[in-house]
């Protein structure tokens, strides 16, 4: 075992805990961390937490998959969370009966924190519940984990310590194989959380904890209802209807936005002469009527433009990515970046994989992502048509051949604009009425090239739209920037740090 420069350590077989035998769970570095931070923090098992009751912990419940889609309810699995906060759009929904028949088992609330216990690379993971997540379920992969009242640890102040390096490293030890997966259930009590001593520390901490979870929460949610605005927005060429999006005038909790991209139906039959099929595609929903229908809404006040028409213009440039290959997962510090590491219209900043600079440097050439690019999910299922603007703290990275790079070469299509005209419900129909079956998944293909874009003539609007997302993209990228500091915030036990 490799541990920090050791490539292997000795243990007394009396210091064998519960007959487990895999060398990472005594990792020794883990001790002698916890010695030195002894002199500064309360060391405190979560299961001592437990028991005292200053912490409380409830596991998810498994709803089938027979229910998937069936309702706006979101059902949160380990891949909804990114960045620390759940999806603005989750992978599925649940009718409003299941709901209420799994809600009392799981009863998720505002400021509880999820953690997930079982999976792979993403176990360690968390998230804080907010007032915007509300009406949700939650997969039995994930912990739920609640502050009491006048405990030691706050929401804010868990989710910061489980951020920090000791935590991480700890859960990464703890980390054992069961039956397909990985879980660290029933051995995430053995866990040591390290309070900073001083109790105006753990204030700060808790404090800029919860500003910045909140206000990312607040701001994702304002994004989602900007985006779910834009259709009317630019058929009625009326800015106002965005500015009372993006103020929260509507509803405001996950299950009214879950489905919100992509939730108008297809037509359930229709007749088509024979010459009008394409590229001999035969299914169906390719030439749903109801599209046609939709886009022609837009004509008054928007140039509609296929994305084929716009690279051949010079407006855009779009690139796709690569495979590296799983051998060469974990070798360095560069991002790979796959159609899961795609969130909340934003990349993760803790993607599955990294590779090393020269195996990065090889595909240079190949592909590159720079801050302003869009990346878009082309293979997949429900992922499929999902993007991200690329921000500074994300470069550089590789990413996936089941994601597209879309690059903006003129400045009368900013790339805050394109984001928002791919995220339209007209747009994301599109993407679901040409998203295919091949193999095991399903792709986009090449088809992207014939999505219509509703470009609005209106400056007033183009305005509007640009400066609201570059605002609330901008706000979270700050906010995420401060949540980095949190973890190495717990550990040197200083608010100056945050």
């Amino acid at each position: 075992m490799r541990v920090r420069g050791r490539t292997g350590f000795t243990l007394a077989a009396s210091e064998i805990r519960n007959n487990i035998l895999v060398p990472h769970y005594y990792d020794p570095v883990i001790p002698q961390r916890l010695a030195e931070l002894e002199r500064t923090h309360e060391l405190v098992e979560i299961g001592s937490l437990l028991d005292s009751g200053e912490l409380a912990m409830r596991q998810g419940r498994y709803v089938p998959k027979i229910h998937y889609g069936t309702g706006p309810h979101p059902y949160v699995r380990t891949s909804d969370i990114a960045n620390l906060e759940l999806r603005g759009v989750p992978k599925h929904g649940v009718s409003k009966a299941i709901y209420e028949q799994y809600a009392p088992l799981v009863d998720v609330r505002p400021s509880d924190v999820l953690l997930v216990h079982e999976g792979t690379y993403l176990i360690g993971t968390s998230a804080l519940v907010t007032e915007y997540d509300a009406g949700i379920l939650i997969q039995h992969h994930l912990a739920k984990l609640r502050c009491s009242e006048g405990g030691r640890v706050t929401p804010g102040l868990l989710l910061a310590l489980l951020l920090s390096p000791i935590v991480q490293r700890q859960i990464r030890s703890k980390q054992l194989a069961a039956d397909i997966i990985d879980s660290i259930v029933g051995r995430l009590e053995e866990v040591v959380l390290p309070l900073p001593q001083e109790p105006e520390v753990r204030q700060a901490i808790s404090e800029e904890s919860q500003r910045i979870f909140t206000g990312r929460a607040r701001a994702r949610r304002d994004l989602a209802l900007l985006f779910a605005s834009l259709d009317d927005a630019l058929i009625s060429a009326d800015p106002s209807i965005l500015r009372r999006a993006s103020a929260g005038a509507e509803a405001n909790d996950a299950a009214s936005l879950l489905g919100f991209l992509g939730s108008r139906g297809y037509a359930r039959s229709f007749r088509m002469p024979a010459a009008s099929v394409r590229n001999e595609v035969l299914v169906p929903r390719y030439y749903d009527p109801s599209i046609q229908q939709s886009l022609s809404r837009f004509q008054a006040e928007c140039d509609l433009m296929t994305v084929g028409e716009l690279r051949s213009s010079g407006a855009l440039a779009v690139g796709t990515g690569h495979e590296v290959g799983k051998l060469a997962y974990g070798t360095g510090p560069v991002p790979f970046v796959r159609t899961s590491d795609l969130g909340s219209w934003e990349v993760k900043s803790d993607p599955k994989h990294s590779v090393a600079a020269e195996i990065a440097a090889a595909y240079a050439e190949k592909q590159s992502a720079d801050a302003g690019d869009i990346l878009l999910v082309r293979d997949g299922t429900y992922l499929v048509g999902t993007t991200a603007l690329v921000d500074e703290q994300d470069t550089p990275m590789l990413y996936s051949g089941g994601v597209i790079r879309i690059r903006c070469l003129s400045e009368d299509l900013p790339p805050a604009l394109l984001l928002a005209m791919l995220n339209t419900q007209v747009v994301r129909q599109q993407m679901r009425a040409m998203q295919f079956t091949r193999d095991v998944i399903d792709t986009l293909g090449k088809r992207l090239d014939e999505v219509v874009l509703p470009i609005p003539r209106s400056p007033a609007v183009q305005r509007a739209v640009v400066g609201e997302v570059d605002a609330l993209l901008a706000l979270r990228s700050e906010l995420r920037s401060r949540a980095r500091l949190l973890g190495p915030a717990v550990e040197s036990a200083s608010s100056a740090s945050l």
